[in-house]
């Protein structure tokens, strides 16, 4: 199975933040920090990551990264700038030789790139008018012939949804209009058959949860997921099998979209009904992914922000197959005056060898604002 997910975009930073107070996420973690090179003095940020192996590990976003199995090199991709507005947001890995990343921005449009074991070479995907501001945000697929790439058009201001989809020879195009503003955020896929897209849209100026569907023929699907009540939002998606899919994101009773007042938005389908899973978060937590590496067996990340805190703190919560727990997460620098560190991406190369990623910003910066972030554990494997 190959998935990607990403997210955090300016409609993401509009919303809200993580779960664990400072005291636990002080304790012993699984998980270490691992040292990622930055290409760029600022805005490095890692949206983005996929794996065919532990040896072969991408993260992509404001810059692109890989691991070789002894260590993490930058390979400059076409998308990935230290623009703020322009990066990279999907990643798809299937081989040394062979991988995808998508993104775009206000200067580059749609970004479809392809690596060859070499270098990064630029694709073309369907055409869009220019003024569409096509662009790219997630990529999902089963096999080189059976990819999925979705965005948002900012057509006058209102960002419509689009599909397209590889075959291994041409790209054909499948598009859904939401009936409001909509982005996709995070995507995954487990059969060629069965393929997931979430994310956000706007209903008479209210912010709510977008799941789309596709099983086979000509159309995704917007499905009638249960609203919690007030405002809600996904970034992150996880098929396991066709009758155990997994969502994150958040949710805001209130309707209040400060930061700090965010709870944890946890779905699970079984097949057949949509159901919100209980999750330990407290007020200021914003999930954004999930990684598995079972069904008895997965960890949910993002971050949190505290209501008299500046800044964010790297978030973790694992899945035992009963019930979601919160459990410590490093951070680059404990700054009591500011700190900034998001966990955005994750993947599970093997069994037991997980891989989360993100954004680490300290002030004064050491090196770097918005810096590259990563953290390892290995339960069985090693990196």
């Amino acid at each position: 199975m190959k998935t990607s997910r990403g997210i955090l975009g300016t409609l993401a930073q509009a919303v809200a933040l993580t779960m664990l107070p400072l005291a636990a996420s002080a304790q012993t973690s699984i998980f270490h920090l691992v040292p990622t090179p930055n290409q760029y003095p600022i805005n490095n940020t890692l949206y983005a990551s996929s794996a065919s192996s532990p040896n072969d590990i991408w993260a992509v976003g404001n810059t692109t990264i890989h691991f070789d199995g002894r260590r993490w090199k930058v390979f400059p991709a076409a998308g990935a700038t230290d623009n703020s507005t322009d990066y990279l947001r999907g990643v798809l890995d299937f081989s040394p030789t062979l991988a995808w990343a998508g993104g775009g921005g206000d200067d580059q449009g749609q970004i479809i790139d392809q690596w060859n074991g070499q270098e990064w070479e630029r694709l073309q995907g369907l055409p869009f008018p220019p003024e569409w501001l096509p662009y790219v945000y997630t990529l999902s697929g089963t096999s080189p012939n059976d990819i999925w790439v979705t965005g948002s058009i900012d057509v006058d201001g209102s960002f419509q949804l689009f599909f397209e989809h590889w075959d291994g020879q041409s790209w054909g195009n499948i598009g859904y209009l939401p009936g409001g503003v909509g982005i996709l955020y995070g995507a995954s896929q487990d059969t060629p058959n069965d393929a997931w897209a979430v994310g956000n849209q706007i209903i008479s100026y209210n912010t709510y949860r977008l799941v789309m569907h596709y099983e086979g023929g000509t159309t995704w699907y917007n499905l009638n997921v249960p609203f919690p009540p007030g405002a809600s939002g996904l970034y992150g998606i996880l098929a396991l099998t066709p009758n155990n899919v997994w969502a994150v994101g958040w949710q805001n009773p209130s309707g209040n979209l400060e930061f700090f007042t965010n709870l944890p938005l946890i779905y699970h389908f079984d097949g057949t009904n949509w159901t919100i899973v209980p999750s330990p978060g407290k007020p200021g937590t914003t999930l954004i992914g999930i990684v598995a590496n079972s069904a008895n067996d997965m960890y949910a990340f993002g971050f949190y922000t505290g209501p008299n805190e500046y800044g964010s703190y790297t978030l973790l919560f694992h899945w035992d197959g009963h019930v979601w727990k919160g459990i410590p997460s490093p951070n680059p620098k404990n700054d009591p005056n500011y700190i900034y560190n998001q966990l955005l991406a994750g993947v599970v190369p093997s069994p037991g060898n997980v891989w989360i990623f993100g954004q680490q910003w300290t002030s004064p910066p050491s090196h770097c604002t918005d810096c590259t972030l990563a953290m390892h554990t290995a339960t069985g494997a090693s990196p």
